[in-house]
């Protein structure tokens, strides 16, 4: 093993062992050496990628706490200054202005940019709709089930993941 023996270095080592314990001139006994010592550098890779993980998952969630903490932060002072704003225009419609001085600044009342606002109060004839059509997948997968020559669709095999306990 050299002085930086990686997770890599310990599946090809596996890799190796697997075609030692195909040869029949090995000896059993070396085989079983070179297991233990693979086996015992895999446990202790392992557990430094274990402790490492749960490092980066508890940063992770601190991080995410701090995200969260910022983004209500953002929230109420967006939820404030729209209220202020909503304010300001009510008087101003109210005292029919247009515009206010106000120190550096000026206050002014601007019409709304793009599209006219839309309001449907009734039925919109078929023409004037559009239709979107999506594959269904969880009737796709009970027709999988009963139809083993689907040109259009297969099931792919369920991945896997790593679980820490």
């Amino acid at each position: 093993m050299s002085e930086k023996y990686t997770l890599f270095d310990i599946g090809d080592d596996l890799k190796d062992l697997y075609l030692m314990a195909g040869d029949p001139d090995m000896d059993p006994e070396v085989i079983q050496g070179t297991i233990d010592a693979v086996m015992g550098a895999l446990e202790v890779k392992s557990a430094g990628y274990v402790n490492v993980i749960k490092q980066l998952e508890m940063e992770a969630k601190q991080a995410k706490e701090v995200a969260q903490m910022f983004t209500d932060k953002a929230k109420v002072r967006e939820y404030n200054i729209k209220r202020m704003k909503d304010a300001l225009k009510m008087v101003m419609e109210q005292t029919d202005q247009d515009q206010i001085a106000a120190g550096d600044f000026t206050i002014k009342l601007q019409k709304n940019g793009g599209k006219e606002p839309l309001k449907i109060t009734g039925d919109v004839p078929e023409s004037l709709c559009k239709v979107t059509i999506e594959p269904d997948n969880d009737k796709i997968r009970e027709y999988l089930q009963d139809h083993s020559d689907c040109e259009f669709a297969h099931l792919e095999p369920r991945g896997t993941h790593v679980v820490i306990k």
